[in-house]
């Protein structure tokens, strides 16, 4: 069978199968094994077996379900309250200060956490309901919780890096420092976007109370100390990645053992939260593995079949130029990412783009983060922005999936304009891993 036309039969059953609504781990490993073996014979399957045993044994796998329950036993601590006082606290005063925090709120949890999905749970929790009391506009506190967190995706220690490293050979630790420019610029849009709105139009984000705004400085300075141990945790565990002290997995296992720390602390380790943080992770693992699993299980009977060979060919022969492919393939995944798994788009893709992006001399590692740039704004883009869904489920009865899908529009747009500033300006990403201590 040509590659043109397995591209067609596989990817056309594909979207076939999870149209009818067959989970992408079923669709996408039942699709591997069938061609498989109908296009080469059961020998075969060894080989597929093979590919997949090279990617799940790696070592820097590890890494996943250690960050996974790291941010599971944060979350159980308790320091997201005491965390979101201190910086509304610090904020307040500023109109819109209310939403202006929860974005720093979501960089912090992000750097603790890893994972959009508890990060958009915990602040929906928190920060959604003071918003709402404060009468600040529905739109965009909906809208800033669900971009802020987001970010989960970007700043390290992202799973999604980590997939993405294991997948395509990229240095996690690389890609790590990679996401943290971005990371805080699309911090810095979405904040900017929100002091600009409520100083045209006050009534959308009012400035705190007066009596937070009058609290004197020295009992400010005192809630300056909920930021110790986050801050202490994150810089342990990234500072050992830039400094070379540590691999992802090593730091991973120094966060776990962080986390416990930071709860042991606030007197919140205890039987039952830790109970439910191991239960949590084994979830979230589960689910992560069994697509991880399904979608190498694809690529791999796809690749064995001239099909990642066929896309480079076609792709590097189009009358784009390099930038114009460049952006189809954003294109592309942008379109993807309003209907598949984050997971699944990555070990899908990844592996099919990156050697079109070698052909055409772009740094991989570059592209690495600005493909992690479109998988975070595909937490946004409808019908499957999963940020919606997350906070649809902690959200109060009154919120509407209308409100949320009207609420990211802005969002989405400053998501734009921040990756194509970060595609203009690549030292935004390459700076920090270039200066990092082998």
């Amino acid at each position: 069978m040509s590659p043109a036309l397995l591209t067609i039969l596989l990817f056309g059953l594909f979207f076939l199968l999870l149209a009818l609504g067959v989970p992408l781990a079923w669709t996408s490993a039942g699709l591997g094994v069938a061609f498989s073996l109908f296009l080469y014979g059961p020998d075969t399957l060894n080989l597929v077996v093979y590919r997949i045993w090279n990617t799940m044994g790696s070592f820097s796998m590890i890494a996943i379900p250690l960050f996974v329950f790291m941010g599971n036993m944060l979350s159980y601590s308790g320091i997201a309250d005491e965390l979101f006082k201190a910086v509304h606290i610090w904020l307040g005063g500023l109109r819109g200060g209310l939403a202006a925090a929860t974005i720093v709120l979501c960089t912090i949890l992000a750097a603790m956490i890893g994972t959009a999905g508890a990060d958009v749970t915990i602040t929906g929790l928190i920060a959604l309901p003071f918003m709402l009391q404060r009468g600040y506009d529905r739109k965009m506190a909906l809208g800033s919780i669900v971009a802020g967190g987001a970010l989960g995706v970007l700043i390290p220690p992202s799973i999604m890096f980590i997939i993405y490293g294991v997948t395509v050979g990229q240095s996690i630790g690389k890609l790590f420092m990679g996401g943290v420019g971005p990371g805080l610029l699309f911090g810095a849009l979405y904040i900017t976007y929100i002091l600009i709105k409520c100083y045209i139009n006050p009534k959308a984000g009012p400035a705190a109370t007066k009596e937070e705004r009058e609290m004197p400085l020295k009992q400010k300075i005192s809630l300056l100390k909920t930021l110790i141990l986050p801050i202490g945790l994150i810089l342990g565990v990234m500072g050992s990645i830039f400094a070379g002290i540590a691999t992802p997995g090593e730091a991973a296992g120094v966060g776990a053992l962080g986390s416990m720390v930071c709860a042991a602390i606030r007197k919140n380790l205890t039987w039952n939260n830790l109970k439910e943080s191991m239960y949590g992770t084994m979830k979230t693992v589960g689910i992560i593995l069994w697509i991880v699993f399904g979608s190498m299980t694809l690529i791999a009977t796809y690749s064995l079949g001239g099909g990642v060979e066929f896309v480079k060919s076609v792709l590097v022969s189009l009358p784009l130029g390099r930038w114009g492919i460049l952006i189809l393939i954003q294109v592309i995944l942008l379109f993807l990412g309003m209907v598949l798994d984050i997971i699944g788009i990555t070990v899908l893709c990844a592996p099919i783009f990156v050697p079109v992006i070698k052909a055409l001399n772009f740094d991989p590692l570059w592209f690495g983060v600005i493909f992690n740039l479109n998988l975070q704004i595909a937490y946004l883009t409808p019908p499957f922005g999963y940020s919606m869904f997350y906070l649809k489920a902690v959200a109060p009865s009154d919120v509407t999936m209308t409100e949320l899908y009207q609420s990211v529009i802005p969002f989405i747009g400053l998501q734009m304009v921040g990756m194509a500033v970060c595609m203009i300006f690549p030292t935004i990403v390459t700076w920090l891993p270039s200066v990092m201590i082998k």
